[in-house]
């Protein structure tokens, strides 16, 4: 009796090397899940709540859209902020300026909401208005946490993180291979968390930076300046 071969079987003892064998052994790697880092949330004109959240490589343009949106923006330091972005939806950033943020529900937007807090009635655009003036001051507004700054020496070259307020100059990086430059202070919130931009590239896009990730001119940087 003649033994029968099948098409497979010959394959697998004899598999074609340029082929290899039918066999998909190969494993897909599990795609990265973004992470958020910011929420940008607010009602549309018509009152309908919006929400949702950005990366980190977003968090500066997804402000900006916010601004120009007349939104709020909440940057994710806690636990409880992180638990309630993710029943949020995640946005998106255009090169027009402007961002998708899409519907919710109204309960989720309340506790939204109340875990943000009161709004803040200073804007970025009026506290560089301030700061080119020259002293800030007060806002009717008591809800707003911003520091003012003021048109001293002391404001605009402070000598501890207690001093740093809206109009100081800062040290910030890039990364390790690009070294330290100076930064002014456009916003400042709660929990060491400082909206910047470059001193000496200021129409590069603003750039958000804990306190740790942060430091300090040298004591003498304001006799230099003022020289």
């Amino acid at each position: 009796m003649i033994p029968i071969v099948t098409r497979a079987e010959e394959q697998a003892k004899n598999p074609d090397p340029a082929r290899g064998t039918d066999i998909d052994t190969k494993t897909e790697a599990p795609a990265i899940k973004p992470t958020p880092a910011l929420i940008v949330f607010g009602a549309d004109k018509d009152g309908k709540p919006h929400a949702s959240w950005f990366t980190e490589p977003d968090t500066a343009l997804a402000m900006k859209a916010a601004e120009v949106m007349n939104m709020r923006t909440m940057l994710l330091g806690t636990e409880a902020h992180r638990t309630l972005a993710a029943e949020l939806p995640q946005g998106r950033v255009f090169a027009s300026g402007r961002a998708f943020v899409p519907f919710v529900k109204k309960g989720l937007y309340d506790r939204l909401s109340a875990l943000a807090g009161p709004a803040e009635a200073t804007i970025i655009a009026s506290a560089r208005e301030k700061v080119a003036k020259g002293p800030a001051t007060a806002l009717d507004n008591a809800n707003d946490q911003t520091p003012k700054a003021t048109a001293t020496t002391e404001a605009r070259f402070p000598r501890s993180w207690a001093g740093v307020v809206v109009g100081s100059l800062v040290l910030i990086s890039e990364g390790e291979q690009d070294g330290w430059y100076e930064a002014e202070v456009i916003e400042a919130k709660a929990g060491g968390i400082f909206s910047l931009r470059w001193r000496d590239w200021p129409d590069l896009p603003l750039l958000v930076r804990r306190r740790e990730h942060m430091a300090l001119l040298h004591p003498n940087t304001a006799a230099i300046e003022v020289a």
